[in-house]
């Protein structure tokens, strides 16, 4: 008999995969954390423990909603699960589909949306993998959100300097603007107008008033232009992820400029510590509410920028699939995110320690370890890689 040991909160249900297969729950506390998954198989002849009859029972879906950017391409895999019958082994959708997108047979809503707005996606969980046998539906709500909210793309700036000043007296009477002691060029009204003003023009100022009777000069007034400030540019923009639920995620920008501070958003609302935030935003842990189009807003005293907007999506998280005999090996399927490269470890006792198997890269339509039959058996773990 072969037995899988898995998590709990993953799968507690016995399905007939072959006259030699059953699958058993773990006991608790094995695994420490969300995203690390043990599989044991125990080699020997064999009677089955139960059968998948069908998934009237379902009692549930993962994830239980999903949030997606119009614009920005999506990929995100469900899975229905039956608490008496096990996992659905294939999947359609009978309504509700956002304009742009598909569902594939196992279970993967993926591409474009084309419109924004909240969709109520109806997926049909079948008992085999051609969708036939027994089947049940679940209503999974999709929020399909605006990548585009205002942008201020050029900042108001002040080009001209003033100083004013009034006065009576008889005429005739000439005026004059000073610089210090030198006399301002064009400086013979009430009002000295400095265009294009430079740090060069900082300094004190008076004006002199003279007619038939005196001379008179108005008090110092004082005059500071900085230097302007180059805005921040951007050289690089955080980029967008999907990542399993329980793991960090970290998003970065490089910005060149001085004096900079970084507001980072999800779908505009401020997220991040209490403290000044910098070029890096790292989020622990992260459930489904992480998911969203995350921005960062770089401030200089020469002005503001904003990023490019970077989706994220949450996806479950890692579990073991349907496990399958082929020839005189057996095929290990879990849940991997496309392009994403993991770490498939194995060890003899479930304490470890543990040692490298193979690395492999997650691949369109599932990913896939093939074990050859045989020995004592041996327990299996599975890790996304940084």
């Amino acid at each position: 008999m072969k037995r899988i040991l898995i998590q709990s909160h993953i799968l507690a249900a016995f399905l007939q995969l072959a006259p030699l297969v059953r699958v058993a729950q773990t006991a608790p506390g094995v695994v420490a954390t969300p995203t690390l998954f043990i599989l044991r198989w125990v080699f020997g002849a064999a009677a089955v423990a139960g059968s998948f009859h069908g998934l009237s029972g379902a009692t549930g879906v993962v994830p239980t909603a999903v949030r997606a950017t119009n614009g920005v391409r999506t990929s995100v895999t469900f899975s229905i699960t039956s608490s008496s019958h096990g996992t659905a082994r294939s999947y359609s959708a009978t309504s509700g589909l956002p304009p742009g997108t598909t569902l594939s047979t196992r279970g993967t809503l993926s591409g474009i949306p084309a419109a924004s707005g909240v969709y109520s996606l109806r997926v049909r969980g079948w008992e085999t993998a051609n969708l036939g046998g027994n089947w049940s539906e679940l209503t999974v709500p999709v929020t399909v959100i605006g990548a585009n909210p205002p942008v201020v793309t050029t900042q108001p700036t002040s080009l001209t300097a003033s100083l004013i000043a009034a006065y009576t007296g008889d005429q005739p009477l000439t005026l004059r603007w000073f610089k210090e002691d030198l006399e301002v060029k064009n400086g013979t009204n009430a009002t000295l107008t400095l265009p294009n003003a430079q740090p060069a023009d900082s300094g004190r100022y008076r004006l002199r008033l003279v007619n038939s009777l005196a001379t008179v000069f108005s008090d110092w007034a004082t005059l500071t232009v900085q230097a302007a400030v180059a805005k921040p540019v951007i050289t690089g923009q955080p980029l967008g992820r999907t990542v399993h639920s329980g793991e960090d995620l970290s998003l970065a920008v490089s910005v060149t400029g001085t004096n900079l501070t970084y507001a980072w958003t999800r779908d505009g609302v401020a997220v991040g510590s209490a403290g000044p935030l910098g070029p890096t935003l790292v989020l622990t842990n992260v459930t489904a509410a992480a998911a969203g189009v995350y921005r960062v807003r770089i401030t200089n005293p020469g002005g503001s920028v904003d990023s490019d907007a970077a989706s994220v999506l949450v996806v479950g998280p890692v579990r073991w699939d349907t496990p399958t005999q082929v020839a005189g090996s057996v095929q290990l399927p879990f849940n991997a995110i496309v392009g994403r490269r993991y770490a498939v470890e194995s060890a003899a006792v479930v304490q470890g320690p543990y040692a490298l198997q193979t690395e492999v890269v997650g691949q369109a339509g599932g990913t896939f370890v093939a074990d050859p039959i045989g020995g004592e058996g041996r327990f299996y773990r599975v890790r996304p890689m940084p």
